[in-house]
């Protein structure tokens, strides 16, 4: 048995979310009951990776933020320090994102009790660096595969619960076509079935199906995105370039929920 992951059923098992559980419970079933093999195309690593990375970069910029309103206000309260980087991490355009992947550094027992300023927010920044390296070390490709340890899960939503006894590889495929390539290629019939114009970004989750059928050779993908290419049924459906991917006689979509 072979089933395809793409992102956004990757990164519930990086992270901690409401996700996350479902996810594992349909994994460990369907690992217990099945001698299974995991796929996903390089596509969702990169694009996985991408997230981790801009999440990161405005968090940094957030620090940058905290350390200028720290200077202004003239205090040296690391409580308040604690405080005032937090609500910078609010303040992005992805505030709530940020904060809830980002905050839990100032529990960090570097920076717990400490009380010393002048080295808080350098701490804090190291910090960051460590938990943006554990996201990477996760997404680390070996011999072609990943290894999902859920052992090493990282902190985001507080409240879920998880499974950390889940062990399983997969195994990434190259995209033989590029998105870029990908979307120059099939932009004129997108446009057309649309009647609009269509950017890169509203193809990939297309982008996936294709790749994940084409490239992998598969016939199953599991995605933790409810709306996973439901937007294109309608109109390309029809399209000769991608019937074959909404029909479920020949491609199933598990929509975990």
């Amino acid at each position: 048995m072979k089933i395809a992951l793409e992102t956004s059923s990757i990164m519930p098992l990086l992270e901690v979310t409401p996700r996350t559980l479902p996810l594992q419970q349909n994994l460990k079933s369907i690992i217990q009951k099945n001698d299974v093999e995991f796929f996903t195309d390089l596509y969702s690593i990169k694009e996985a990776s991408q997230q981790i990375t801009t999440s990161f970069e405005n968090a940094i910029r957030s620090l940058e933020k905290a350390i200028k309103n720290a200077s202004i206000i003239n205090t040296h309260d690391t409580k308040i320090l604690s405080v005032i980087f937090v609500k910078s991490l609010c303040e992005n355009w992805y505030g709530r994102e940020e904060t809830l992947r980002w905050s839990d550094v100032i529990a960090t027992q570097k920076i717990y009790g400490n009380q010393n300023y002048s080295n808080f927010f350098p701490i804090i920044k190291e910090e960051l660096q460590k938990k943006k390296d554990k996201y990477f070390s996760l997404l680390r490709i070996n011999n072609g595969v990943i290894n999902i340890d859920c052992a090493g899960i990282q902190s985001y939503w507080a409240t879920p619960a998880y499974i950390k006894e889940l062990k399983f590889d997969i195994k990434v495929v190259d995209n033989k076509t590029s998105l870029e390539e990908f979307f120059l290629k099939i932009q004129s019939a997108i446009n057309v079935a649309y009647l609009k114009e269509t950017k890169i970004n509203d193809i990939i989750d297309i982008y996936h199906l294709y790749s994940i059928y084409k490239d992998c050779g598969l016939k199953e993908i599991w995605s933790c995105n409810q709306k996973f290419v439901k937007r294109h049924k309608k109109y390309l459906s029809l399209v000769d370039e991608f019937k074959d991917l909404f029909d479920e006689n020949i491609l199933k979509i598990n929509r975990i929920k």
